[in-house]
């Protein structure tokens, strides 16, 4: 598990590095004093990176560190989490009564996933997703989280530019949510690090959390240093010009002339560059280490490349078809050599350096190497390991037509797809490769699906969309059915992509080649509509949309109806003057939905997102949210993930009107870290936007800057996103907040176009009233009437269109100075943003209302606002606002007591997840039923909860919860 190891002292080629130590020093000293902060040493190989990692390392074990280490490998980039497994699996294990006991079980089921030690602990995952693999990234930083209770901790990471996919992920997770009190450390060549990692970095070293030390070729000078002055000057000179001031490079080539004087005069020395871009002279001078090696130990040697690095002695000895006890002995030889060395795991070993491991592994012959990688699967299976780890030999032994190995590999994709997709992609590919070319087309279709999702899965959606133009080519002549399915499948890609114009070409394909009115024919009609919604046509989407619904009733089928039902509900109350009809069609659809057994099929958890977009249009944010709530149980049960953004969105939308700002947050975060994962910027700027709505209702405008910008520059790569006005809004919507009025003003109109007529209808009364906080700001009046008069065009039909029009007249009327006016419309204001539960709003209102009665002289009246004002801010977490009304209660001479925020309320660690939120709906005044409702589980269920609650926190009652939880606080992460 450690990155040092028996060998010469690494601190000779340090020399010249004392800025970098010196920075090293700075992040281990901030970290004991409880920051955050990481770092990445960048450099060629052999520069000293490692050399600097194993100073570290021993700096911070002196200062008091828990220091967990890891080492990406060359030839295992494909094994999933193998650089996270190395790092992390022992330490975890040693812990496990410490740590991991105290996790919830979904939490210690997400590691067991992975983990080796702890295999078989905590059940099944509670997700079957492969987006939400970001489980896992949480149920590791919230053990770090435990970890640095105790002690700061130090995370060092070699090598990461040959990490697996899924390590890097995780790596990235790390770098957007830190952990105070721990160091992460990463070490890699930048030219060959993964794009994934090199964003990540870029965007952790804007942010200022990551400092990046990049270490330069040692000078002539330093190079005499670190050779100890035993060579002349004229030798060091050549081969200071030879290495290139490259550490590593120098020493080798000054262990070969310390041999052989005369080697630096030789042409060998010229520096060459093969595919690796290790120098000819230094592969030279690790051949002549080699070369004298005898037979036998240089088989051992051999052996070990293949193994991995680090590797075990246990498959050592069949791989190189030898006997333990000999085994054992060469290895000895080698390490005297200094050609592998010891680690701190029993029975493990390292290479001196992976160039070392890559010129013996180079080496070898291929056709040895072949059987070698054979000998090493079936030893590992012997032993028991993961078929990802055998896969990764398999996949390097395997001849076409080898249906044993095609078998392995393609078990081996499906097992790790939800967790490592990447991996998953890599076996599906060579399982492909190994079928024989007259293989059935039937044989080759599934893998190639298969391929295709775990493809889009990681992110590779247009990779994803090639491989599904391959599956067209394989569908008999005589399916004509499922070609249109596959072309369907092709055109979401599109629509995944924001690419609207060749989406809308395939589509129309499709349906010329579908039969007229049946099921295909429907479904390819509301991938139509949803086309037609991004092109911002949004009649011609509601008249597509409602031709489906006839179809499909004219089909008689069931589902197709339900799925049609709540698309067009959608997409009618996205209209001025449709909020019956959309409301009789969200009946309708919710009606059939609730009905439904809780395994719905992929059409209809996507209908269910239509829904509850539906429901997000016509106030009714409760059901929004049960319906999104129950799409996201659904989703993670039964392993459907194609509707699991959107659902993560309209989740978030909904939590957010109802005022809920905790569950929004962390509602859309998941959204965000589902997009990363994805690399799907149509849902990142939705994401995102909310991330940034939601922090501006907290006022933390600092997060809500940084959210919209972010939520900008994905909209902008695809500015033909379905959301993409959103991004602009919010952030626009942020700056005006934030004091820029002019700047606010021109991002929302940027994408919303003259009088916001590129956003929704239903939308734009409410973002109307961002642009009226702007005119006011400076004082255009006018323009706020202005402003005030569209909204009242266009307000009718909904108890929130209505409260945006009183709203926007009691402001004007305020910034005017006719405080006795004003009041009236922001009390009718405050009643119909009540009507349709939205809290904030509403208290916005009465804060608007308070402030008109204080200037009108009406002090009690004023007061009696401003405090239900002020506690509703309280209890939703928007802080800004509830310092608002603070302030205007102390101008009026009440005095305004301090209490903990939401965010500052921790759940108990003695209460399980599903306890503590069973104890945040009892503080938002849920009865047992509707809890029940809320969670999809009896009645009878929740009162077991409430008494396992009541008897953990002491209490007898619903009414002691809110006592006993602020004895707490909480992590609002």
């Amino acid at each position: 598990m450690a990155l040092t190891s028996t060998g010469p002292d690494p601190g000779a080629r340090l020399v010249g590095r004392s800025p970098e130590l010196q920075t090293m020093d700075e992040m281990l000293t901030s970290a004991l004093a409880g920051s955050v902060g990481a770092i990445a040493v960048l450099g060629e190989p052999g520069i000293g990176k490692t050399s600097m990692f194993d100073v570290l390392c021993e700096r911070a074990a002196a200062a008091g560190f828990d220091v967990l280490t890891g080492r990406g490998s060359e030839f295992e980039r494909d094994v999933p989490y193998g650089l996270v497994v190395e790092a992390i699996d022992e330490r975890f294990r040693e812990f496990e009564s410490e740590v991991i006991g105290g996790l919830d079980q979904d939490r210690l089921a997400e590691l067991a996933a992975v983990l080796p030690s702890l295999s078989g602990r905590g059940g099944k995952p509670a997700s079957r997703l492969d987006v939400e693999r970001f489980e896992f990234h949480r149920a590791v930083r919230a053990t770090f989280e435990r970890l640095v209770r105790s002690r700061p901790l130090l995370l060092a990471l070699d090598d990461v530019h040959w990490a697996d996919p899924a390590s890097v992920e995780l790596i990235g997770h790390l770098l957007r949510r830190s952990v105070p009190g721990m160091v992460l450390a990463l070490a890699y060549r930048p030219r060959q690090a993964p794009r994934m990692l090199l964003a990540a970095v870029e965007q952790a070293a804007r942010e200022g959390f990551l400092r990046e030390l990049e270490l330069a070729p040692l000078t002539v000078s330093e190079a005499a240093d670190m050779l100890g002055r035993q060579l002349d000057t004229s030798t060091v000179r050549s081969l200071h010009a030879e290495s290139g001031g490259n550490p590593f490079y120098l020493e080798q080539l000054a262990r070969m002339t310390r041999k052989d004087p005369a080697v630096t005069s030789r042409s060998a020395w010229v520096h060459r560059e093969d595919g690796t871009g290790i120098p000819a002279a230094v592969r030279a001078t690790l051949a002549r280490e080699l070369v004298v090696l005898p037979a036998h130990t240089l088989v051992v040697l051999q052996s070990a490349a293949v193994a991995g690095d680090p590797f075990d002695v246990g498959p050592l000895a069949e791989i190189a078809d030898a006997e333990d006890t000999r085994v054992l002995e060469y290895l000895d030889a080698l390490v005297a050599v200094d050609l592998v060395r010891m680690t701190d795991t029993a029975g493990r070993f390292r290479f001196r350096h992976p160039i070392v491991r890559r010129v013996v592994y180079d080496g070898a012959g291929p056709g040895w190497r072949l059987g070698a990688h054979k000998r090493a699967a079936l030893a590992l299976a012997r032993r028991g390991a993961s078929l990802g780890v055998r896969a990764h030999h398999v996949e390097r032994s395997a001849s076409v037509g080898d249906e044993d190995a095609v078998a392995i590999l393609t078990d081996a994709g499906r097992a790790v797809a939800a967790r490592a997709p990447a991996a998953a992609a890599r076996w599906f590919e060579a399982a492909l490769r190994l079928l024989t070319e007259t293989s059935e087309p039937e044989r080759q279709l599934p893998l190639v699906i298969s391929l295709a999702g775990a493809l889009a899965s990681c992110g590779r959606l247009r990779d994803s969309r090639a491989t599904l133009e391959r599956a067209l080519e394989l569908i008999p002549a005589d399916s004509p059915g499922f070609r249109v399915q596959i072309i369907g499948m092709i055109a979401r890609a599109d629509l995944g992509m924001g690419r609207a114009e060749q989406a809308r070409r395939l589509i129309t394909t499709a349906l010329e080649q579908a039969t007229p009115d049946s099921a295909d024919a429907v479904r390819l009609c509301r991938d139509l509509a949803e086309n037609q919604l991004m092109m911002r046509e949004w009649n011609q989407a509601i008249d597509t949309t409602r031709h489906a619904r006839t179809q499909a009733q004219t089909l008689g089928d069931p589902e197709l109806l339900l799925a049609a039902t709540s698309t067009l509900a959608w997409l009618t109350g996205y209209g001025d003057n449709n909020v019956a009809e959309a409301q009789e069609l969200a009946g309708l659809a919710a009606e059939g939905m609730d009905a439904r057994d809780v395994d719905l099929t992929p059409e209809l958890l996507d209908a269910l997102a239509d829904l509850a977009y539906a429901e997000v249009c016509i106030d009714r944010y409760r059901a929004a949210s049960r319906h999104s709530e129950r799409g996201l149980q659904v989703s993670r049960a039964t392993g459907h993930g194609y509707a699991f953004g959107r659902l993560a969105l309209s989740a978030a939308a909904s939590k957010l009107w109802l005022g809920q700002l905790h569950d929004a947050r962390s509602a859309a975060e998941t959204a965000v870290e589902a997009a990363l994962l994805l690399d799907n910027d149509q849902l990142l700027s939705t994401a995102e936007a909310l991330r940034c709505w939601v922090e501006t209702l907290r006022g933390d405008l600092a997060a809500a800057l940084a959210a919209g910008r972010a939520a900008v520059q994905a909209a902008d790569r695809q500015p033909d996103a379905l959301f993409a006005w959103m991004a602009h809004a919010c952030y626009g919507e942020a700056l005006i907040e934030a004091g820029e009025p002019e700047r606010g003003c021109l991002e929302i109109l940027s994408a919303s176009g003259p009088e916001l007529s590129q956003i929704p209808p239903n939308a734009r009364v409410f973002w109307s009233q961002a642009l009226i906080t702007a005119e006011l700001s400076v004082g255009g009046i006018d323009a706020a009437e202005a402003t005030a008069r569209r909204i009242e065009q266009t307000a009718s039909g909904l108890p929130s269109r209505q409260a945006n029009v009183h709203y926007a007249h009691a402001r004007i009327l305020l910034a005017q100075g006719d405080y006795g006016s004003a009041a009236a419309p922001a009390l009718e204001a405050a009643q119909c943003f009540d009507a349709a539960e939205m809290r904030i709003w509403s208290a916005r209102a009465q804060l608007i209302a308070g402030r008109s009665l204080a200037h009108a002289g009406q002090q009690a009246a004023a007061i009696r606002e401003l405090e239900r004002a002020h506690g509703i801010f309280h209890d939703a977490g928007a802080e800004r606002l509830r310092d608002e009304a603070a302030k205007e209660l102390r101008n009026l001479g009440r005095r305004v007591h301090r209490q903990p925020t939401a965010k500052e309320l921790v759940h108990p660690p003695i209460l399980t997840e599903r306890e503590h939120g069973i104890a945040k709906l009892v503080l938002q005044g849920y009865t047992n039923r509707e809890i029940a409702a809320e969670l999809f589980v009896s009645p009878k269920t929740v009162e077991k909860h409430l008494a396992r609650i009541f008897t953990k926190l002491g209490i007898s009652s619903r009414a002691g919860v809110a006592t006993a939880l602020s004895r707490h606080r909480t992590d609002p992460s």
